[in-house]
């Protein structure tokens, strides 16, 4: 049974394509804090968080059992992803579920800012009429400054360009030819800063981004600029915005998010020039149900099917590359783990991928499955796909990933080279053949074809009659049933090679005495 704790609520939209899941129980107990949350986070192979529910280091170490964790939103800045990542747990958000909510709550803010509707409202609620005091500005031909082009950036400046703004950009991570496309004007920070009447941030919040708008950038602002965040509170220095507020160099600010929520003590609630939204970016009814049933899929997806979408802490798979990849992906385990119970104490590792299956699909997943391979049978902590590149660091083993169109007849074929301590060195080759079967067919300069499954025996020896006899009647004398057998020999033909599966595991016994043998060079049994 996979079990799932929902932390923040979830639209039922989702909770029906979870608990109609087979062998899926969801969970949705209210209210709970912190402490709750960690004695019972140890049952769960799985969390749902928004952004209520801090993930950190201490909750992910009391989780054992923990698998994924899944953000109904965008933003992540509420997991500690790096702990995650140590603990092999995987972490996915849903972005652009909410795209065009946040978008939209974006420009209401902005035409509420402009048009002092929420004052206004006040005020007549309060009996007067003060057509005076609440004169506005218009958005036509004012200039807009967007900071961070993405998804939502994106479809807030399409918007704006209807209204017929001056929509000018900053984005380090994109190039200026994405803006060219968009229609906008893509500058420096400096430069917008200092042209936008109105500025509004759409960027995660990370080291680079904390404060963005801080008292040397507002400083550098349009005198009568108004400001507005839907993104994450923390892109705002607060006390630096109410000085400019205070002082009329910021005309007014429109704010959904805050860096402490609740905001309770913000320096900037009791600004007259600034209005307020309780985080409500992503909560429009539409935005509610995409959210859910995307983080829903994908948490099924990965739990039930190994199949891993928009996540932070390894590379994301599409569906259609995933039906092309799967087969691979079976064989890169098996000959990182061939590798590693062939060679003691891997110093260097060597990836080339070749053949056109592998020419035009994500190559990061394969290598990943390779190192998880490589390290299962030495380490004795767990290894999964998120912490085994970590654990490969921390080990110190060298990595180099290549490619090549050259696979010798093959569609898709995959070499894994290990070198070890001392004259310890392999080199396997393995591809997929029809029917999505996965061969060995080169290991070191033995050219054959050996499925990759099951117990195996690797026996090498010099090329003499009689050996592999020998081989058959030490197994039979040990009750070890051999189920097949590939056999290959040097182009010297002075040596030759056996891979050996076998119904049962030889004891250490058997295996001596194979070694004892005089024309027996090397014997490893591997499990696959």
């Amino acid at each position: 049974m996979v079990k799932i704790l929902i932390c923040d609520g979830l639209d039922k939209s989702g909770l029906k394509i979870l608990r109609s899941a087979e062998g899926v129980e969801a969970d949705t107990p209210d209210g709970l804090g912190a402490a709750e949350i960690k004695a019972i986070l140890p049952q769960y192979d799985a969390m749902i968080v928004r952004s209520r529910t801090r993930v950190t280091a201490d909750l992910i170490e009391s989780a054992q059992r923990l698998k994924a964790v899944g953000r109904a939103g965008t933003g992540v800045d509420n997991i500690d992803v790096e702990a995650a990542s140590a603990r092999g747990i995987l972490v996915m958000n849903t972005p652009g579920a909410n795209a065009m909510a946040a978008a939209e709550h974006t420009l209401a803010l902005m035409l509420a800012l402009a048009r002092h509707i929420p004052q206004a409202t006040g005020s007549m609620r309060h009996g007067l009429w003060e057509k005076k005091k609440f004169v506005g500005t218009e958005l036509y031909h004012q200039t807009l400054g967007i900071v961070g082009l993405g998804k939502i950036g994106s479809i807030v400046a399409d918007r704006a360009l209807a209204m017929k703004m001056r929509v000018l950009v900053y984005d380090p991570h994109i190039v200026p030819e994405m803006a060219a496309v968009l229609g906008v004007e893509y500058v420096s920070f400096d430069d917008l800063l200092a042209g936008s009447d109105f500025i509004t941030v759409h960027t995660p919040l990370t080291g680079e981004t904390h404060w963005i708008l801080n008292r040397q950038t507002l400083a550098k602002t349009k005198p009568g600029v108004r400001i507005v965040n839907c993104a994450r509170g923390g892109l705002i220095d607060e006390a630096a915005l109410r000085e400019f507020l205070s002082n009329g160099h910021v005309a007014g600010a429109a704010l959904d998010v805050f860096e402490i929520e609740p905001p309770t003590g913000s320096p900037l609630l009791d600004m007259p020039n600034v209005i307020f939204t309780p985080h409500l970016g992503a909560s429009s009814l539409q935005a509610q149900e995409n959210v859910s049933v995307a983080i829903s899929s994908q948490l099924l997806d990965y739990l039930q099917r190994g199949l891993i979408r928009n996540a932070i802490n390894f590379p994301s798979v599409s569906m259609k590359d995933y039906e092309r990849l799967r087969p691979y992906l079976l064989l890169a385990e098996r000959l990182g783990n061939l590798q590693g119970q062939l060679c003691r104490a891997v110093q260097k590792l060597d990836i080339t991928y070749a053949g056109p299956d592998l020419q035009e699909v994500p190559l990061q997943p394969l290598t990943q499955t390779v190192i998880k391979g490589l390290l299962d049978p030495v380490m004795a902590e767990k290894v999964n796909l998120i912490n085994a590149p970590l654990l490969l660091k921390e080990r110190h083993i060298e990595l180099t990933v290549s490619t090549t169109s050259q696979s010798r007849g093959y569609t898709g074929e995959i070499t894994v080279k290990v070198k070890g301590c001392g004259k310890d060195e392999y080199s396997a080759s393995a591809a997929v053949f029809p029917g999505q079967e996965v061969r060995l067919v080169r290991l070191n300069d033995y050219m054959l074809e050996a499925e990759l499954e099951g117990i195996n025996l690797i026996v090498q020896n010099l090329d003499k009659p009689g050996t592999i006899g020998h081989i058959g009647t030490t197994l039979g004398n040990f009750n070890v049933n051999i189920a097949n057998m590939h056999l290959a020999r040097s182009r010297e033909r002075d040596r030759a090679i056996a891979i050996i599966r076998v119904d049962n595991e030889a004891p250490p016994e058997a295996l001596e005495s194979l070694r004892s043998h005089p024309s027996i060079i090397f014997v490893q049994q591997v499990k696959l």
